[in-house]
């Protein structure tokens, strides 16, 4: 498959991402919502690290209205790849943007986040003398304290955008704070502050205006929030913020991580193994090497605490996880051979080497983990 631009890509790591888990988990969420309502998958950060391009691929014929991104340079990208949906940024534009960025982007009918006036009056500046309009989308901050513009002054700038002909408001949005947790009582006073903005300044009839707040969680669990348009991030992917107990959908994770065994070495009781010696051999160990580490996306707080699957065997990472290699304990592991493959990253929720679990151990969220996995990791699509 020929992609827009070259990349350096190390085929012995392989990151398999499975066609049928995206379809699915983007007709499990679509489903979720009302019939009129858009879908549009967010494939910012190299698509959560399973690759913009494999990605966008697979979803272009399939359930999806509208692309998201974070910027205009990978909106640029997925444009050249014959895509029949609008792509939307979600970054704003700002009066130091590069001029042909945003002419670029007018031409290709992309859709662009502004959140200031000084935005709006930079780019009506760059294109008065084009043919070109840009499609708006004006983000509304009900409560994240982030990106968007203060439903005030989003009054004022929507008036602005009303004298302005270069300027055509396609879309207006809001991004909740804490949509994905047990606690909703904050995101509905989001939702409340955006409705009340809607309802002051006209929108929710106006014809042909996108109206979004839905991220993943908001999806699955504030319908109110769907309007005509939802963001599935996270969960497009296969996963929930957080580990569900009983999930309200069933969710497919779209990508497994797997590389060879390229050493297999005996190591005696007491051999210490790996940099600062942190781990020490209790007994008579079989050593296999696996060309992975941080550089790749697997972090060095794995050491001593993660493990690999090779087959169905589960084998120990010990020692320190190096920049480019990983050791783990195989001795448990029949048949264990040079060129047999670990998976490092699992596509099964109750894997523990899946994300979920690798989240825990490293104490954060499995969004860190998916985006980590480095563009130069092969992604092979099934």
């Amino acid at each position: 498959m020929q992609y827009p631009s070259n990349r350096f890509i190390r085929k012995d790591l392989v990151a398999h991402i499975y066609s049928d888990a995206l379809i699915h988990n983007a007709r499990t969420l679509s489903s979720h919502t009302g019939p009129k309502v858009k879908f549009c998958a967010v494939v910012k950060a190299n698509a959560y690290g399973h690759g913009i391009a494999e990605v966008v691929n697979i979803l272009k014929d399939g359930p999806v209205d509208f692309f998201a991104v974070a910027s205009l340079y990978e909106a640029y990208y997925i444009a050249q790849m014959a895509i029949r949906q609008p792509v939307l940024v979600l970054e704003p534009l700002h009066p130091g943007q590069d001029k042909e960025q945003i002419i670029l982007a007018a031409r290709n009918s992309i859709h662009c986040t502004i959140s200031s006036m000084e935005a709006a009056e930079y780019v009506q500046g760059v294109l008065a003398n084009t043919p070109y309009i840009l499609q708006l989308h004006v983000n509304i901050d009900s409560g994240m304290g982030r990106c968007g513009i203060s439903p005030a002054d989003g009054a004022k700038l929507l008036e602005k955008v009303n004298e302005l002909k270069k300027l055509n408001l396609a879309g207006i949005y809001t991004h909740f704070a804490t949509a994905d947790e047990d606690d909703l009582s904050f995101a509905y006073e989001q939702l409340k502050t955006f409705n009340a903005f809607l309802d002051a300044n006209s929108l929710k009839n106006r014809p042909n205006l996108i109206i979004h707040a839905a991220n993943s969680a908001a999806t699955i669990k504030m319908p109110q929030s769907h309007f005509n348009m939802v963001r599935c991030g996270v969960s497009l992917y296969g996963y929930f913020s957080r580990p569900q107990a009983h999930p309200q959908l069933k969710l497919r994770p779209a990508m497994r991580l797997e590389a060879p065994i390229v050493l297999i070495k005996p190591m005696p009781a007491g051999s210490p193994i790996s940099y600062g010696r942190s781990f020490v051999a209790k007994r008579d160990t079989l050593v296999g090497l696996v060309p992975l580490g941080y550089a790749d996306g697997y972090w060095r707080c794995f050491s001593n605490k993660a493990v690999m699957k090779v087959g169905e065997y589960v084998a120990p990472v010990i020692g320190r996880v190096c920049m480019d290699q990983a050791l783990i304990d195989v001795t448990d592991v029949p048949g264990v051979h040079l060129g047999q493959k670990a998976t490092i990253l699992d596509n099964d929720h109750d894997s523990p080497c899946g994300a979920y679990a690798l989240s825990q151990l490293a104490e954060t969220i499995v969004y860190e983990i998916i985006t980590c996995v480095h563009e130069h990791v092969d992604r092979v699509i099934h």
